[in-house]
């Protein structure tokens, strides 16, 4: 009775063990995202808080969209011709086409613009995968705040 109690504690703790290795991991997923949102300044149009109208593009908010992880993936990867979305992966239009397209098939009025910074394809997962599980669908919080400034910032102390 007493091997039965003892291997029953083991499977718990080492399930516990396993999600709280898993839920770490996903926070480590989301603060390399984070940290690519500010690598690639996503805020530059879409804002430190990803409610948009900031600076040159005066982006779209990533908290109102309601886009699948794919069709993020895909328009970070792509930009969005026409736009001033620009595309982040070096490859496109060139090695990989986009949209089904080619540069060849713009003209300069419309064609694709390519980011300052480019982006590899585990960075362009990260930070889809960022915007999809931290900003849509989300409010802006205090907690928000202060993992994307620092702890007790004071752009914070107005957000609950």
């Amino acid at each position: 009775m007493l091997f039965k109690k003892k291997f029953t504690f083991i499977i718990i703790l080492s399930t516990l063990l396993s999600y709280s290795a898993l839920f770490a991991t996903m926070n480590d997923n989301y603060k390399y995202g984070l940290n690519v949102y500010k690598k690639g300044n996503c805020m530059g149009c879409h804002s430190w808080h990803g409610k948009g109208g900031g600076g040159y593009g005066a982006g779209v908010s990533l908290r109102t969209n309601e886009l699948t992880l794919n069709e993020i993936k895909n328009i970070v990867k792509c930009g969005r011709p026409g736009t001033g979305m620009p595309y982040f992966f070096k490859k496109s239009y060139v090695i990989e086409k986009c949209y089904d397209t080619t540069f060849n098939d713009y003209d300069k009025s419309y064609r694709p613009i390519s980011s300052k910074k480019f982006l590899n394809m585990r960075q362009i997962d990260a930070v889809s995968i960022f915007v999809k599980e931290v900003l849509q669908g989300k409010k802006l919080d205090k907690s928000y705040c202060e993992g994307f400034f620092n702890k007790g910032s004071k752009v914070c102390n107005s957000l609950n």
